[in-house]
């Protein structure tokens, strides 16, 4: 990625708002009500950066920024999942989507000059890889065959 922090920060912005919508959109095809309100939960955190990177954009560029939202993702394109698409199928794609996420931002924050930029790239790098961790630690646990469980383990389990 060559430098160019107003498409970068453009780029960010444009990309966390279509974050947002792709979970609210996973939420929508969830029956599960516990799937659905992590999906919904995690459209309310992509807009949350989404709004950060605007308030940040206008503060240091003193105007609003070039957001193209309808263009195809620039930095995730993710792989849609079908509108029949099981809890699984939806992770293995927020995998891929919140790791590419992650590197974007690790890229912007070692290619920036300005410390309060790498300050908000570190912090979203760091973000983008907690929800992979999120969902790759779920994912793990839904495809394991099994798991070591015996009454011993559990600590309320005591002999009187």
């Amino acid at each position: 990625m060559s430098y160019n922090i107003k498409d970068i920060f453009e780029t960010a912005i444009s990309e966390e708002i279509k974050a947002s919508r792709f979970y609210s959109n996973l939420a929508l095809q969830m029956e599960d009500k516990g799937a659905r309100l992590k999906f919904e939960i995690m459209a309310a955190i992509e807009l949350r950066h989404y709004e950060s990177l605007v308030s940040y954009y206008q503060e240091k560029f003193k105007k609003p920024p070039l957001v193209q939202e309808a263009k195809e993702s620039k930095i995730v394109r993710p792989e849609t999942p079908p509108k029949t698409a099981t809890f699984g199928e939806a992770i293995k794609v927020i995998m891929d989507t919140e790791r590419r996420a992650y590197e974007f931002y690790k890229k912007a924050c070692e290619t920036s000059p300005d410390a309060k930029d790498r300050e908000i790239f570190d912090m979203l790098a760091r973000m983008e890889l907690s929800h992979f961790e999120h969902f790759r630690t779920e994912y793990n646990y839904m495809t394991e065959s099994t798991i070591r469980f015996a009454s011993e383990d559990i600590p309320w389990m005591m002999e009187v």
